[in-house]
């Protein structure tokens, strides 16, 4: 009884955003799972074990666990769950690649138990993956034909996500109309006060058809509305990240630190027992000891420091090493806020990698990750150490240049495209040729604002691949509407 409820308990406090406490109890849940007997006790432990830790990004363990779910089904139980669980964990690590026919196996199964919910989230994350694999039309396709079967559950999660996939695969055929309705409905399914990221990508949807559309003010109000939404995702995310990591680390300072005791306390017990005949071997034994209660001190001391060192990780981008969005965001905000006080212009560099998609789908995604990298090494060498410099997402990066003029801007942006284009793409692919776009934006033009200064630099950006490509455009203030803050920022 103790051990479900606990399982319930890690459900909980994960769903309510108290994640430290959530691992705490699951560290607990998983030192008593092999002494439990009760089948169905133990499947509903390993999947919430499954559940928390993939959303921390934990994957290898949480497949463990899904699949520990589907090889030992309880009496009465399918492969369904196990399988729900395992389908999300491979979304959530962004494993792209052909699905396990498996799942479709899980899915009949699912439906024919009467575990309907489990089924229906699968065919959800199915429809992704045809979206995450370049495969719009199937998406919609599979969505059509399931979908009001799966909002018929009533479930707001589930039918965000289903419309939130829906806008963008409308959005990716071109069929802007379709992608609108379906990114309104999506933000208005999301439940109130959870921020997913079905619900980000949707507001970035609005935000792209109503820039395409031309509708300024509309897409501004969007980019606005995308940005707070990705950077409170984003920050859960991290949270959830950072606090597996904390209580990983005390779990471990914990143990060491038993250790170290219990070594204590056999060094006394030695020097007790030591008579006259066994002083030497009796030294040795405690020499040996002394040096293991140093080294197990000098454990617990390490890990407490990194603690510190696991929280600046969560702040990098994994593949590159520079800030990822969330932090990029609250980096650029602090030097924006100097900025404003100490009336010191700022500049905004914006860029993508041209055809990066192509780069993926012919060499695949580990010389697609060997670009990005040189890519970001290249712009390494020509950034100042006052400079902030992130990656937005995908192959989109952005440079917050402090006490820079727009030519000077220019310059720079054009200075990292040439040496972007003359560096090889990758040492085992001398002859892929790598280009970038560029898009520059001022506080002249947009004041201190982030957002303002991406919409512009996003819409300046949007001209040079217009334009050919591999070019740098500036910013315009046609780009973001007049309202009194712009007119005063401009001067």
């Amino acid at each position: 009884m103790k051990f479900r409820a606990l399982g319930t308990l890690v459900n909980l406090l994960g769903e309510g955003h108290r994640y430290q406490a959530a691992f705490i109890r699951l560290n607990q849940l998983q030192d008593m799972m092999p002494s439990i007997r009760d089948a169905r006790a133990r499947f509903q432990a390993l999947g919430e074990a499954s559940q928390l830790l993939s959303s921390a990004g934990q994957y290898d363990q949480a497949e463990a666990y899904a699949r520990m779910m589907i090889a030992e089904p309880p009496p009465g139980q399918t492969i369904c769950q196990g399988a729900q669980h395992l389908l999300r964990v491979q979304r959530d690590a962004k494993k792209i690649g052909p699905l396990d026919p498996l799942f479709d196996g899980a899915i009949d199964a699912c439906m024919a138990s009467g575990d309907n919910l489990f089924g229906q989230i699968m065919r959800g994350d199915v429809a992704w993956f045809y979206l995450a694999q370049g495969r719009p039309e199937d998406a919609v396709a599979f969505l059509t034909k399931y979908g009001d079967a799966m909002r018929r559950l009533d479930y707001s999660t589930l039918s965000s996500e289903i419309d939130g996939t829906l806008a963008q695969a409308y959005f990716r055929m071109g069929k802007m109309a379709e992608a609108r309705i379906y990114a309104k409905s999506a933000i208005a399914r999301s439940a109130k006060g959870e921020y997913t990221e079905a619900l980000t990508e949707a507001y970035d949807v609005l935000y792209r058809v109503e820039k395409q559309a031309g509708n300024v003010a509309d897409s501004l109000a969007y980019h606005e509305q995308y940005m707070a939404a990705d950077k409170a995702y984003l920050t859960d995310v991290s949270a959830r990240g950072l606090a597996f990591q904390m209580v990983d680390q005390q779990v471990t300072a914990r143990r060491a630190e038993v250790q170290a005791l219990n070594k204590q306390n056999e060094i006394l017990r030695l020097h007790g027992a030591l008579d006259r005949k066994d002083v030497e071997t009796g030294r040795l034994y405690i020499v040996i000891l002394a040096a293991s209660l140093a080294a197990i001190v000098w454990l617990v001391l390490w890990l407490r420091r990194s603690q510190m060192r696991f929280m600046k990780l969560a702040r990098r981008d994994g593949l590159t090493g520079i800030c990822n969005r969330e932090h990029f965001v609250d980096q650029a905000d602090r030097v924006l806020a100097y900025g404003a006080r100490s009336d010191r212009g700022l500049c905004l560099i914006l860029f993508d990698l041209d055809h990066f998609k192509n780069v993926n789908d012919s060499y695949g995604h580990a010389v697609g990750d060997e670009v990005l990298k040189r890519a970001v090494d290249v712009c390494h060498r020509a950034l100042h150490a006052c400079d902030v410099f992130g990656r937005l997402g995908g192959e989109e990066f952005a440079i917050l240049l402090p006490d820079c003029s727009p030519a000077q801007a220019r310059a720079r942006a054009e200075q990292l495209r040439l040496s972007i284009s003359a560096t090889a793409a990758t040492q085992a692919r001398p002859e892929l040729a790598v280009t970038a776009s560029f898009g520059v934006s001022s506080t002249l033009q947009c004041g201190f604002e982030l957002h303002r200064l991406l919409v512009v630099a996003d819409a300046a950006l949007y001209r040079a691949k217009r334009a050919g490509r591999n070019c740098v455009f500036m910013g315009d203030t046609g780009d973001i509407p007049d309202s009194p803050y712009l007119t005063e920022a401009r001067g």
